[in-house]
């Protein structure tokens, strides 16, 4: 860990000369799609398909976004030459980062896929059905039976660059509570729910968040529940941002909410046909409706806030942008 973090700290010194001019590392893992993969990203998982209380209601229909897989890839997962990298193995890298980051000199309770210092050996820890996720692995000081990880779809933004606004909440992040059995001594997934957690820069163990600003989110500010019911709760959304609505029959439309930037177009639209898209000014006029295919077009008033309805399926993909 001391040779680690001397590395670390002699890296600062470079860092500083070109943070602000460097090129974003976001924390979506993207992968070859033909037959040529290194051996060293593909997982495998150990136990096969597991379940508990709530993992039924993880998303796992849309490419990438497979949480339940993520979730046992850090319990159990193996690498393709069968090297074992999660929780359940002491000797795994997780393993050891979490003992270290919880008594070293510098310690932290986190360990989320946006470190930028980490980002090579986190990377083995997605593939192909879980790489446009992103997860935070909470482990409380002074405990070592139970860690909470918190995972989302949502794309965060890259250096200095955060897609949703520090203090809005990021929508939606899954936690899993994962707790070590006192009998087998293996750590398990025992319960998933949905919530919510303020957007905030990831803080580093070394750097905090000075120097390296990683989009992130605050895990002591998570709490349970939807968002997007209505619009007294509708998703921050944004110009570019491509993401899923999941609905359900207590929800069967999600509402999102963007202010403009400018005054000019915005669109949203998607490729699933049954999608219905409607959108309404603050003082809940509708200016936009979809027609016959899956989109709706806008003349938006700089700095006004508009609310966008989604529904008409299980999961829906949409994208908004701006003209």
């Amino acid at each position: 860990m001391k040779i680690k973090l001397t590395v670390r700290i002699l890296a600062i010194l470079c860092l500083i000369l070109t943070a602000f001019s460097a090129v974003g590392v976001y924390a979506t893992w993207h992968y070859a799609q033909g037959d040529a993969q290194s051996s060293s990203v593909l997982l495998k998982v150990g136990l096969g398909t597991l379940v508990w209380d709530g993992s039924e209601d993880l998303p796992d229909d849309v490419q990438g976004e497979n949480h339940h897989t993520l979730i046992q890839s850090i319990l159990d997962g193996v690498t393709e030459d069968n090297v074992s990298i999660g929780l359940n193995n002491p000797d795994s890298y997780i393993s050891k980062e979490i003992n270290d980051r919880s008594s070293g000199w510098i310690t932290s309770t986190t360990l989320g896929s946006m470190d930028f210092w980490e980002r090579d050996n986190i990377a083995d820890y997605f593939d192909l059905e879980t790489q446009n996720l992103t997860f935070v692995l909470y482990f409380p000081e002074g405990v070592d039976d139970i860690y909470y990880l918190y995972t989302t779809n949502v794309e965060l933004g890259g250096q200095n660059s955060p897609n949703i606004d520090i203090g809005q909440y990021v929508y939606p992040v899954y936690r899993t509570v994962l707790q070590k059995d006192s009998v087998s001594g293996r750590y398990e997934a025992i319960r998933s729910e949905i919530g919510y957690a303020e957007s905030a820069y990831y803080s580093n163990p070394i750097t905090g968040s000075i120097f390296i600003k990683y989009p992130s989110f605050a895990p002591n500010s998570w709490r349970a529940g939807n968002l997007g019911t209505g619009r007294q709760d509708a998703v921050f959304t944004y110009s570019g941002q491509t993401q899923t609505a999941y609905l359900t029959n207590d929800t069967p439309t999600r509402y999102y909410k963007i202010t403009a930037t400018a005054n000019t177009t915005y669109t949203v639209s998607s490729t699933n046909e049954k999608c219905k898209i409607s959108v309404y000014s603050s003082n809940n006029t509708l200016v936009a409706i979809s027609g016959t295919t899956p989109t709706a077009q806008w003349s938006a008033t700089n700095r006004q806030t508009y609310y966008i309805a989604i529904s008409g399926d299980a999961s829906i993909t949409f994208t908004v942008a701006q003209a």
